[in-house]
């Protein structure tokens, strides 16, 4: 059991996206829990991204009760399917897959492709039947929860804006095309966080239109360190050692599939890793730095863990597949993505079988390394 931390003493829990593969992030979240044995949550900061925004919420509304709050996150994910995402039935998938092509395809005629290749209304009123504003207000007056942000991108002002809410003191921020804004957090923004670029249209917050947050977040680790984290623990959605093998190198050229695919990849995780990466190399150098150069500097060690996956989550989708609706799967053989490398598959499968070994596979990994979890949580 590890001890609450002191005041200025802040842990940041950074959740990127992922879509699909958050619900990694949802069994590491268990573990930490059972690992920590506090009731109260041992993030005094919470980010999320994309996928990660709608794992963020909770946990940062629950904040006073982190238990119930990773069991409610693990019950939510395992009720969920496609159908609770983004509209499967047939005829909403063909109206909306047919008015964002047609947008494309008669741009010059004044038809504008302003919608998504997917519907999400199902998604919306998730969010909005699960944020509970009221105890989001408890977590930050009792100072249980420090802040929580939530990242989107502008399509209006072509930036990343983090909207936070939380302590009194916390001030705006300004750096080059991102930025952090004091809001009322609420379900639209966390919408705004997870409308993936394409498949869902953008969502309007006062008078701008945002987008998915991984989109423009180049530096994912910043709203953690500028909100007054001295420690950050990243979840990731892709194994970091992993390397191309010469024989995963495809024969032929890709499809549009294929390039959907490798787009989401690197939206969702790259920046993020080399985000992590330059974060190691900052507090290095520190440390090579003379007292006063590191006090005139203005920076600070972090801190930092990261838990990943152990194993290539294009391997566990593949054999659930078959598990997507019929609509989705016609919709991915027109775009070439069936049955190639399961990447796209990979993000898009909100269904049981293949949720659960995700939430599985994320327990079993950060079990296993709950020791330097423990050591890590405990820091002063």
């Amino acid at each position: 059991m590890i001890e609450q931390s002191a005041e200025h003493d802040r842990t940041a829990l950074v959740l990127q996206g992922g879509g699909a593969r958050g619900a990694y992030q949802v069994g590491v979240l268990k573990a930490v829990a059972e690992i920590c044995g506090t009731r109260q949550s041992p993030f005094q900061i919470v980010c999320g991204a994309s996928a990660g925004a709608i794992n963020a919420a909770p946990i940062a509304v629950m904040a006073q009760d982190f238990q119930v709050a990773t069991q409610h996150l693990e019950s939510l994910w395992c009720g969920l399917r496609c159908s609770s995402i983004y509209e499967t039935h047939a005829l909403k998938v063909l109206l909306s897959s047919t008015r964002w092509a047609g947008g494309l395809m008669f741009g010059f005629a004044g038809l504008r492709a302003t919608g998504g290749l997917l519907d999400y209304a199902p998604l919306r009123r998730l969010l909005e039947s699960e944020f509970k504003r009221s105890r989001l207000e408890r977590a930050i007056s009792s100072g249980v929860l420090h802040a929580l942000c939530i990242t989107a991108s502008s399509y209006s002002q072509g930036v990343a804006v983090t909207f936070f809410e939380g302590a009194e003191g916390i001030p705006e921020w300004q750096r080059a095309r991102r930025k952090g804004r004091r809001s009322q957090v609420g379900p639209m923004h966390l919408l705004a966080s997870s409308a993936l670029s394409f498949a869902f249209a953008p969502v309007e917050i006062d008078g701008e239109y945002f987008g998915d947050g991984s989109l423009r977040s180049t530096s994912p680790l910043s709203p953690a360190i500028r909100t007054g984290a001295n420690r950050v623990l990243v979840i990731g959605t892709r194994d970091p050692l992993r390397q191309t093998l010469v024989e995963d190198v495809p024969k032929e050229p890709p499809t549009f599939g294929d390039i959907a695919g490798h787009a989401l990849d690197i939206l969702f995780n790259d920046n993020l890793e080399a985000d992590y990466e330059r974060m190691l190399r900052i507090n290095e150098t520190l440390t090579l730095m003379p007292d006063q150069a590191r006090i005139k500097s203005k920076l600070r060690p972090i801190s930092s863990l990261l838990l990943a996956p152990s194993k290539d989550l294009r391997e566990l989708a593949r054999p659930h597949a078959d598990d997507l609706p019929r609509t989705i799967r016609v919709l991915m053989k027109t775009v070439g993505a069936w049955h190639h490398d399961g990447r796209l598959e990979s993000y898009l499968m909100f269904e049981p079988a293949y949720v659960g070994e995700l939430i599985e596979l994320g327990y079993r990994d950060t079990v296993g390394r709950a020791d330097e979890v423990l050591s890590f949580l405990s820091q002063k």
